[in-house]
C-alpha cells in the first residue's frame, strides 16, 4: 500500500513538473489586432512574467490579475462594491496569511509604494455594465486560491467569460502561470505596458459578510 502511494505521489509530482515545464499552444505574437477606441466601462487583465524581479539564485514566478475601470459619468458596482467615475478596482486571488483568496486593489499599493511588476502587460476590451453582473457572480462563484487554480486561472477564467471571442486567451492544459499568459497577451498588438493603476481605492477583502482593508507590511 506504502508503494502504491508512493508511485501515485511521484507521478503526480513529475505530471506537475511536465505541466509546468511545457505548454502546447502555439502563440504568434502581434497575430491578432486590438480595438483602439475603448471607452466607458473598460475591463482589463494584466499579467506580470517576474523578470524584473527575479535574481540570479531567485525566481519570480510574477502575478496576474483583472480591473474594472469606469471612464462613464456615473458610479458602478460590482457586487456591493462601488467605483466612482475616473477610478479602478483591481481584483484577483492571492494565497496570502490567513486568507486564500478573492483580494481587492493590491496590486495598485504594490506598484505605487514598492514599485513592483514593472514590465506588466494589459489587454483592455470596452464592456456592458450588465456584464458587471457576471464579473460579480464570478467572484462569488470562484472565491478561493489553491495551487493550481491560482491567479492566471481565475484571471484569464474570468477574462474568457467576458471579453468575447475576439479578446479570449489560449490557456494552457494544466497549469496556468504569468509567463505563459503574457506569451497569449503578446498575440495582440499594441498591447499595453505599465498600465497605470493609481486611480484605485484602498486594498481589501471581503470575510464573513464584512469588509477588512489590508495594509502591506514592508
Amino acid at each position: 500500500m506504502l508503494k502504491i502511494c508512493l508511485k501515485l505521489v511521484i507521478t503526480a509530482l513529475l505530471a506537475g513538473f511536465f505541466c509546468l515545464l511545457f505548454d502546447y499552444n502555439k502563440y504568434e505574437k502581434g497575430s491578432k489586432t486590438i480595438k483602439k477606441d475603448i471607452t466607458g466601462i473598460i475591463f482589463s487583465i494584466t499579467a506580470f512574467d517576474g523578470k524584473s524581479e527575479s535574481e540570479l539564485f531567485l525566481k519570480c514566478l510574477g502575478h496576474t490579475w483583472v480591473s474594472v475601470e469606469n471612464l462613464t459619468d456615473h458610479a458602478i458596482s460590482i457586487n456591493d462594491n462601488e467605483i466612482i467615475p475616473g477610478e479602478l478596482l483591481t481584483v484577483s486571488v492571492w494565497g496570502i496569511s490567513g486568507h486564500f483568496g478573492v483580494a481587492y486593489n493590491i496590486e495598485p499599493q504594490f506598484i505605487t509604494e514598492c514599485g513592483r511588476y514593472d514590465g506588466r502587460k494589459s489587454l483592455s476590451v470596452s464592456i456592458e455594465e450588465s456584464d458587471l453582473e457576471i464579473i460579480g457572480n464570478y467572484i462569488e462563484n470562484n472565491p478561493n486560491w489553491t495551487f493550481r487554480k491560482n491567479c492566471s486561472y481565475w484571471s484569464v477564467g474570468l477574462w474568457n467569460e467576458v471579453a468575447g471571442d475576439d479578446y479570449k486567451l489560449k490557456t494552457p492544459l494544466l497549469l496556468y502561470t504569468p509567463s505563459r499568459l503574457c506569451r497569449a497577451l503578446g498575440e495582440f498588438d499594441n498591447v499595453e505596458e505599465n498600465k497605470d493603476f493609481s486611480r484605485t481605492g484602498n486594498a481589501f477583502i471581503e470575510k464573513n459578510g464584512t469588509t477588512e482593508e489590508l495594509v502591506l507590511c514592508y
